[in-house]
């Protein structure tokens, strides 16, 4: 029997506030890593995540977690503290997120600890987190990985840039959404914005635009990825993070890395983000099938 191929996810995994205008929730299941997780969990790979999780995280949130059949030995639990909070409101039907609160808790002083089993990963997974954390996860992997793939957001490129430039300058993949990317390169045009980044350090990178899709840009092409169109957008939230888990699950299945398979692992991740966008938080993510995910596929590759 052929082994499957191994993702190593460092990601958070946090308790979320959200308010969409037409909803508002304060305490429920978030994080970078609850999102990946229940993204790959529709592949057929070995994965295991390495996060850090406070006394208030709920026993069926981790078995939920635990049932995505991601290994969770990487997990710290500390008893004296509280998880990862953060807090947002967004406006204008969606065209704005304000951050209300980030609550560092469990990560202020988290230092990763990737179990030695999984020190040689595949594919490793950064999902959007504090940088130092990403940079010390990788310190203790002990292979080349095919591809490092790293996600991020605002509020790191802002408040901790030395650090996460660090962590850019030692990934394959990155991917960002446009304003994140002018954030980082101080360049509005997309495809100047991609060459700065790829001589940061990525091969290969993605640039989110929402409704319009993505690009691809690597190996001296550019593929423009559509969405799918909603009816409705309910919340946001984790579709970023279901995006790069799609991403990464893909490659991870098949076992490689190329311009030609990411232009295919595209398509999961916009599948799976499209359900995620559909519900608050990660319900609508709790029992999706496989056929669903290559439904939407179908309706996306119709579109181009």
């Amino acid at each position: 029997m052929k082994k499957k191929s191994t993702l190593l996810i460092v990601a958070s995994l946090a308790y979320d506030g959200i308010d969409t205008g037409e909803q508002k929730i304060n305490h429920i299941l978030g994080g970078a890593g609850s999102y990946i997780c229940l993204s790959v969990k529709h592949f057929n790979i070995s994965s295991g995540i390495v996060s850090v999780v406070g006394n208030d995280f709920k026993e069926s949130d981790l078995k939920l977690l635990e049932s995505c059949g991601v290994n969770l030995d990487g997990v710290e639990i500390i008893t004296n503290q509280k998880s990862f909070y953060w807090r947002c409101i967004y406006k204008d039907n969606f065209k704005e997120r304000i951050t209300l609160e980030t609550v560092l808790n469990v990560m202020e002083n988290f230092k990763p600890i990737v179990p030695i089993k999984q020190r040689e990963p595949d594919i490793m997974l950064l999902g959007n987190l504090h940088p130092e954390i990403q940079l010390l996860a990788m310190t203790q992997i002990t292979n080349k990985p095919k591809a490092i793939i790293l996600d991020t957001i605002n509020f790191w490129i802002e408040k901790y840039w030395d650090t996460l430039e660090k962590v850019i300058s030692k990934v394959d993949i990155i991917s960002i959404n446009v304003e994140e990317a002018e954030l980082i390169t101080r360049e509005k045009d997309i495809e100047k914005a991609s060459r700065i980044l790829h001589k940061m350090g990525p091969r290969y990178v993605i640039i989110k635009k929402g409704v319009e899709g993505a690009e691809l840009f690597g190996d001296g092409k550019k593929y423009c990825a559509p969405a799918y169109i909603l009816d409705k957008v309910t919340d946001p939230t984790g579709a970023g993070d279901c995006f790069i888990g799609g991403i990464a699950g893909y490659l991870s299945e098949i076992n490689e890395v190329s311009f030609d398979s990411l232009m295919s692992a595209i398509y999961y991740g916009t599948s799976l983000a499209s359900f995620s966008l559909e519900k608050i938080g990660t319900k609508n993510l709790l029992y999706l099938s496989k056929n669903s995910i290559e439904e939407r596929i179908k309706n996306i590759k119709e579109r181009e």
